[in-house]
């Protein structure tokens, strides 16, 4: 298949490198997709500088205008869906599928964020006996947006769209391990707007990641990712007093109540959800807690629905889960199933291969069922992001909620009964910034409410006029009369 060896896009042009780093697939990891330059923190400094000239003009082009580019440019995306698509695939290992609604579902929800255009342009005036107050808001000047490699072009898309639209300029930091799709949609996006308004750049956190989140020209930062990383750049970022907003990990707790109808809808979406994206999902399910009443029972639905899997290559029309994105990332699911072994649990192995020499030679694992564990395991304290989930069973529902509870994370969290009101009462008792009602994930999102995490799964929210705010600083003008 074609290569493609992206360069980085810096005042709207394309800058290359002397070094480069290859993309290989991870369903055939021989197969090399392409390639992206090693990016020097000079290249970081090029791009914040090309932001930072550009941010003015943009900025007094107004909200209506500004909104008016931004469609425009979302029009773009529609080029050549199905080739990108096909990159996306063999970059990342999702499903053909999964790539096509990633690519395709990003203008759609960022026009909802253009629909917030009225309101953003609103004053807030105040009276006072001698005189008025005006609040209103701006945007913070030029915004690094740092996205992972699980769902770049969607994740990066979210933070975009809304800097810009508030009347910042953007430097994306594309993922080294699945930089393609994200640079093509850039790209594309770019074509529309004035020069540095929008800019990409690539290379390792090792070499860049300091030059661009401590750069003294940037005065936000949106990042998307784990914790580890997180903690670097909230490091980087106290040194200039920079403002940050974080979506983090998640360890995403799905109870399942006693009067719960276990039928093969409820259970395949269930399974839907855990094997999305071949488990590396931030807001899947992660953990199920089930009534003693129902366990065997669910037991045996459930791992039916998870053996409808197809595991292989995303390309093949068959296939209904892809590889794990790295080596490193199947070594670790590996390690935290015989962690699981060690402690006496019961594994089962699910799900239908449909190469095996291609299973053989990528990063896949096959959908496993866990059941039998103590609430110590890595498999439940972690996020484990493969498509291993463990079943654990409960006596009394307050028991459940707080071991549901008993995490560091609070990304997302669900709760599974055939009373919904009943349902919702518990689902408000669940320490969460999203929680659902017999459904659970992306795809159950109402894209106009925000979302985000709470305690270490993020700070700040997403989408919404709050997702907008992020990207934004209130300006407070008063007058006296003379």
């Amino acid at each position: 298949m074609e290569r493609f060896d992206a360069g980085m896009l810096i005042d709207g042009a394309r800058v290359d490198g002397k070094r480069r780093q290859e993309v290989r697939n991870p369903a055939r990891p021989d197969e090399v997709v392409g390639s992206i330059v090693l990016g020097t923190a000079q290249d970081m400094d090029h791009a914040v500088q090309a932001a930072a000239a550009a941010q003015g003009a943009w900025e007094r082009l107004g909200f209506l205008r500004r909104a008016q580019l931004i469609d425009q440019a979302l029009d773009q995306l529609g080029t050549d869906l199905d080739a990108r698509a096909t990159l996306f695939v063999r970059e990342n290992g999702k499903t053909l599928a999964e790539a096509r609604r990633e690519l395709g579902d990003v203008a759609t929800r960022a026009r909802l964020t253009l629909e917030l255009t009225a309101e953003l342009e609103a004053t807030q005036r105040l009276p006072s006996a001698n005189g008025f107050t005006e609040v209103r808001w701006r945007p913070y000047g030029v915004v690094v947006s740092i996205v992972p490699w699980n769902a770049p072009v969607s994740l990066a898309s979210m933070q975009i769209i809304p800097a810009l639209l508030a009347g910042n300029t953007v430097v994306v930091k594309a993922p080294e391990t699945c930089p393609l799709a994200l640079l093509q949609a850039v790209g594309l996006l770019a074509r529309v707007l004035p020069p540095g308004v929008l800019n990409a750049v690539t290379g390792l956190p090792a070499d860049i990641g300091d030059a661009l989140t401590r750069h003294p020209l940037v005065s936000k930062i949106g990042f998307t990712g784990g914790a580890s990383s997180a903690r670097t750049i909230l490091g980087n970022a106290a040194a200039g007093i920079t403002s940050v907003t974080l979506e983090l990990g998640g360890n995403d707790p799905a109870i399942v109540l006693p009067d719960a109808r276990l039928d093969d809808a409820m259970l395949q979406q269930m399974a839907t959800t855990v094997l999305r994206m071949t488990g590396q999902v931030c807001m899947a399910i992660k953990r199920i807690y089930v009534p003693e009443s129902l366990h065997d029972d669910f037991v045996r639905r459930f791992a039916a629905a998870l053996d409808r899997c197809v595991v292989g290559d995303g390309l093949k029309p068959a296939v209904t889960m892809g590889p794990l994105h790295t080596r490193a990332a199947l070594l670790r699911a590996q390690a935290i199933l015989e962690d699981a072994r060690q402690r006496g649990a019961r594994i089962q192995t699910l799900g239908q291969v449909d190469d095996p020499a291609t299973f053989e030679r990528g990063h896949f694992l096959r959908p496993t069922l866990v059941t039998g564990l103590d609430d110590h395991a890595r498999l439940v304290v972690e996020e484990q992001f493969c498509p291993a989930i463990p079943v654990l069973r409960y006596r009394e529902l307050d028991d459940a909620v707080a071991r549901a509870n008993d995490t560091s994370f609070g990304l997302g969290a669900s709760v599974w009964g055939g009373n919904t009101e009943e349902a919702a009462s518990v689902a408000w008792r669940l320490q969460a910034g999203t929680v659902f009602v017999n459904a659970h994930g992306t795809n159950a999102v109402n894209r106009k409410a925000t979302y985000g995490g709470v305690k270490q799964s993020g700070g700040g929210r997403r989408a919404g006029i709050e997702g907008m705010r992020e990207y934004q600083q209130s300006q407070t003008l008063t007058v006296l009369n003379p």
